[in-house]
């Protein structure tokens, strides 16, 4: 089923089948999130769902070559986070507006 239409699946998703019931699974591609439900999958780009996860001061965007989220620093912030792991903390040495 999978080879015809994208076996019914929505836009931004990948067709599979069930091992043991070969029934159809839809699921999202990487880089898109399921802002549906579990039976009517809504696939939108990760990045306009919570800046797609990534740190209140980073920008978020996709792997060119895997499409996956990608988590990068504003300018003024460095990354101090570890494991892969993206928070974006204020440089020293940056002006503060006077008070």
């Amino acid at each position: 089923e999978c080879e015809v239409d994208n076996g019914n699946c929505p836009y931004n998703s990948v067709c599979s089948h069930d091992a043991k019931t070969f029934a159809t699974i839809c699921s999202c591609k990487v880089g898109t999130t399921n802002t549906g439900s579990k039976h009517k999958l809504v696939c939108t780009d990760s990045c306009e769902v919570k800046n797609g996860e990534c740190d209140a001061n980073a920008m978020c965007s996709h792997d060119a070559a895997t499409n996956a989220v990608k988590c990068t620093c504003k300018t003024g912030y460095a990354n101090t986070g570890s494991n892969g792991h993206v928070t974006c903390t204020l440089t020293a040495g940056r002006c503060v507006a006077n008070v």
